[in-house]
């Protein structure tokens, strides 16, 4: 048997092309990117039968790295070299994403040109013996280090029950170090090549660096999901720990240790508690350390533009970091309390995707073991090295590759992080459902951040902070494992299937009563057209056929999916009714069902009157040219991507005083004590007016039928109640200043704080949706003869009564159909303008069970369960659908 190195591919071969996670984009310069493609360059050469594309899918922001893949893997387009770290290993080897790479290893390795040779099924000619891959299994090993090899090397999980196998072979080993800007520290009076030593001297420098008048900030991290994964260098730091193996080798949660809890508390102050910032002239600050809402795009943005001095990032055991070294110092993670430190270990691994073919497994598994030998390891090496970067890299290299020289001007604080960071690590949970492990810790953490611990001692801190990791542990366990007794089993199945007797006589009574309704109003006499009563049928062949492929299919495709714990790479198991109980006993769906209420309750309540009010006052506009200048203005949010206007409107949520939003609140509190009094006086007589017009809609609503009158009630009801909470807030009442004087308003948080996140994510869908709903409302008022109005002028009415007694009354059937409509696409969208604009946080605030069901789908890989959700959202909506459907079977269309 030759060695690996020895290996050439065929040349009777035909040419195989394969994708490829981890391939630098063509406007990238940095080292690592220079190193890729110079690595990909000479392997091509080598290998002229071999493509290798780059692999592009779109993602989630804040959440690439478990997204994209991910996606690409549901949608049929998988990378065949995928990217795997630890914590998403467990994941791809229990979803069978994974290949074994020995055997492949075993073929690369033979002289024998059957084991490589690919027969015209597609398939491999010949097998590996058992010594072979036992061979090639002892070559891998030889490159993977200790600290990484009981990650790659392991028996399968879950459904994918295997021998023990290696999965995945590592690139890179990587830990977490503090990276700091030396120009920021010294700009702070501090010494830029005395980075902070422990967590009293990182907290010192964290606010000598910050300085709210320039939103510039002492450190900053992810938040949301991400909190725990940003702030997990503090966590293992301290001696706490994600998860632990037990002694029956499973995972489970263990963050409610007294440790996790003294550095949440730790954590409180960095983020939030108060300060007197003396080199920014003596403001108070809020914390000095930003923890970025939503998606966590600010973390790099504001990194770039100098704007944060300390941030913790990943220092990889080939090269620190493309920075300039000028510019940016690294150093080991601050002691804690106790003296200890540590940083998570992680590396960056490829594997095989198992739905490869034959040959791009063959290929990939070449292109892997390129990039993890030594000779790769030479070449980046001296890409680095010629860049100007030689003193950041790794120094042993530097010795094993003869760059002496080089090596002499390595700084001894490199060589002494190298040693710490990686002496110190932790590695990341790797076991089995560890890939979203940071998800539930941050839950409890972004809790913590959120409570008032200005008043309280550290030890009455950690108390109050205790009871919310003890729940969030529990919580997690039993997700992750899964346990239940046999009791427990039989009525979770009962529960199942009354929710599904429920949910198909629901929609078979709805079916029925439908089609009663619409062969109950179908005019008489008229069924054929020349006499042909096949004609009108096969008009609608090709509409029903379209429907039917696009809609009618999936849908029953998605029940059948709802029975079973659905793989993409492996054999599903059907699972009975066991998704929809899932379903119904998890706290999170029914948090997250509160949580649509209430976002429709905002959506109709702000959204669904403004078209109307819109359309009636640009319908009286007088000229012809002022009525399209004011339409197209209208209209124009509408043009923009809704994703867009998410975007945008985070732009405007800025939770320091230097935000958009806050500085024209803000702006409020120079105004003198009349002044403000007057402009209190204007908001009251506004608000005012608005609540009595609303509720005399409501006082006359007999005349707009029944859903008219829920509509013009229900919202008086909102508004009267949003307007007696708002009154008696004290937030509000200290923000006010009374009901006359001046204002006192402080910088809100917005799309950050629980208490408001939701109504700022409604808000940019109100002012998008305006215009478009308004067109709808613009075309119905035509049709309302204008001898009505000309015979209530003569009468003496107001422009109010001839609202309430002729425009709305004859809108009344269309402002029914759009509220149900209205209605039922608010229970089912909201999910990508949230995930743009807050990713579902803060702490949950903001995930709805849209929102849920594809979190649990695409990123859980819980088909079934987000499937039988999925159904279980749309029985709570078959009543109001029937209602739709049944009112438009009484329609009459006319010409206006």
């Amino acid at each position: 048997m030759a060695g690996p190195a020895a290996a050439r591919e065929p040349a009777s071969q035909p040419r195989v092309t394969f994708k490829a996670q981890g391939m630098p984009v063509p406007r990238s310069v940095d080292p690592a990117s220079l190193a890729t493609r110079e690595l990909v360059r000479i392997f091509q050469e080598r290998h002229p039968g071999i493509g290798i594309e780059a692999f592009g899918m779109p993602k989630l922001h804040g959440a690439a790295m478990d997204s994209g893949p991910l996606m690409a893997i549901a949608a049929g387009v998988p990378p065949h070299a995928i990217y795997v770290n630890f914590r998403q290993s467990s994941t791809y080897i229990a979803q069978g994403f994974l290949e074994p790479l020995e055997p492949l290893m075993a073929r690369l390795m033979s002289d024998d040109p059957e084991l490589t040779r690919i027969g015209e099924d597609g398939r491999f000619a010949a097998e590996p013996s058992a010594e072979q891959v036992a061979a090639a299994l002892s070559v891998l090993k030889s490159r993977v280090a200790d600290a990484v090899w009981p990650v790659v090397y392991r028996e399968g999980i879950g459904e994918n029950q295997q021998d023990a196998h290696v999965w995945s072979l590592p690139l890179s080993i990587m830990v977490n170090v503090l990276t700091y800007r030396k120009d920021l520290f010294a700009e702070a009076g501090l010494d830029p090549e005395r980075p902070p030593e422990d967590w009293d001297e990182l907290l010192a420098y964290a606010r000598a660096i910050t300085r709210p008048s320039r939103n510039q900030h002492g450190m900053i991290m992810y938040g949301g999901q991400y909190l725990s994964y940003g702030a997990y260098s503090l966590l293992v730091g301290n001696g706490g720990r994600a998860m632990q193996r037990g002694e029956d080798g499973r995972w489970r949660a263990t963050f409610d240790s007294p440790e996790i809890a003294e550095s949440a508390a730790f954590l409180w102050r960095l983020a939030r508690e108060p300060f007197i910032a003396e080199n920014d002239g003596g403001r108070v600050a809020d914390g000095a350390l930003r923890v970025a809402p939503g998606t966590g795009d600010e973390v790099e943005l504001k990194w770039d533009r100098g704007q944060v001095g300390m941030i913790f990032a990943t220092l990889s055991d080939d090269l620190i970091s493309a920075s300039n070294p000028q510019l940016v110092g690294f150093a080991p993670v601050p002691r804690s309390p106790d003296g200890t430190r540590g940083s998570d270990i992680n590396a960056r691994m490829l594997g095989v995707f198992s739905g490869s073919t034959d040959a791009q497994k063959l290929a990939v598994m070449r292109f892997i073991w390129f990039l993890v030998s030594e000779e790769a390891e030479r070449i980046r090496t001296e890409i680095y090295v010629e860049n100007g970067f030689g003193t950041f890299v790794n120094p042993i290299w530097l010795e094993r590759y003869g760059f002496d020289d080089v090596l002499a001007q390595v700084p001894a604080s490199v060589r002494e992080l190298y040693a710490t960071a990686f002496e110190t690590g932790v590695p990341e949970p790797y076991g089995q459902n560890t890939q979203n492990i940071y998800r539930f810790m941050s839950e409890p953490l972004t809790q913590a951040l959120e409570m008032d611990l200005r008043e309280l001692t550290p030890e009455q801190r950690e108390a109050r902070i205790q009871p919310l990791l003890d729940e969030a542990v529990a919580e997690t366990n039993a997700k992750l494992l899964g346990r239940m007794t046999s009791e427990e089993r039989t009525q979770r199945q009962r529960v199942g299937w009354i929710a599904l007797i429920v949910l198909v006589v629901a929609l078979g009574v709805a079916v029925v009563t439908t089609w009663r309704y619409f062969t109950r109003f179908a005019p008489v006499g008229s069924a054929s057209v020349g006499g042909a009563r096949w004609l009108p049928w096969l008009m609608l062949l090709p509409a029903v056929g379209i429907m039917a492929f696009w809609i009618y299919v999936p849908l029953g495709w998605a029940f059948g999916l709802s029975f079973t714990d659905y793989r993409l790479a492996i054999p599903s198991r059907f699972v009975g009714v066991m998704n929809f109980a899932e379903a119904l006993y998890d706290p999170q769906f029914w948090a997250s069902l509160g949580r649509t209420l209430y976002y429709v309750a905002l959506l109709l309540g702000l959204g669904f009157w403004p078209p109307i009010a819109l359309a009636v006052l640009l319908d009286e506009v007088p000229t012809k040219t002022a009525k399209w200048v004011f339409r197209v203005l209208v209209y124009l949010p509408a043009i923009i991507s809704g994703v867009v206007v998410m975007f945008l409107w985070k732009q405007l949520y800025g939770e320091t005083e230097f935000g958009v939003l806050n500085q024209l609140l803000l702006k409020l509190n120079a105004l003198g004590p009349v002044l403000a009094t007057l402009v209190k006086v204007a908001v009251y007589g506004l608000w005012g007016f608005l609540l009595w017009t609303v509720l005399r809609v409501a006082a006359q609503s007999g005349q707009f039928g029944i859903v008219g009158r829920l509509v013009s009630v229900g919202l008086a009801v909102l508004l009267s109640l949003a307007t007696v909470w708002t009154v008696l807030s004290p937030g509000f009442l200290d923000a006010w200043g009374g009901p006359v004087g001046a204002f006192a308003f402080e910088p809100l948080r917005w799309i950050g704080s629980p208490e408001t996140a939701m109504f700022c994510t409604v808000l940019p869908i109100v002012w998008a949706s305006a215009g478009p709903g308004c067109l709808l409302y613009l075309a119905a008022l035509k049709t309302i003869p204008g001898s009505l109005y000309e015979a209530a002028e003569i009468d003496g009415a107001s422009p109010m009564h001839k609202l309430l007694h002729i425009t709305l009354p004859q809108l009344k059937y269309l402002i029914g159909i759009q509220f149900i409509a209205a209605l039922v696409l608010a229970f089912q969208g909201g999910a990508d303008y949230i995930l743009a604009l807050t990713g579902g946080g803060p702490n949950g605030a903001t995930n709805i069970l849209a929102l849920e069901i594809f979190m649990r789908t695409f990123s859980d890989l819980r088909f079934g369960l987000g499937t039988a959700m999925a159904w279980l959202l749309g029985l709570m909506l078959i009543g109001v659908t029937a209602y739709q459907l049944r009112q438009l079977a009484r329609a009459q269309f006319r010409a206006a």
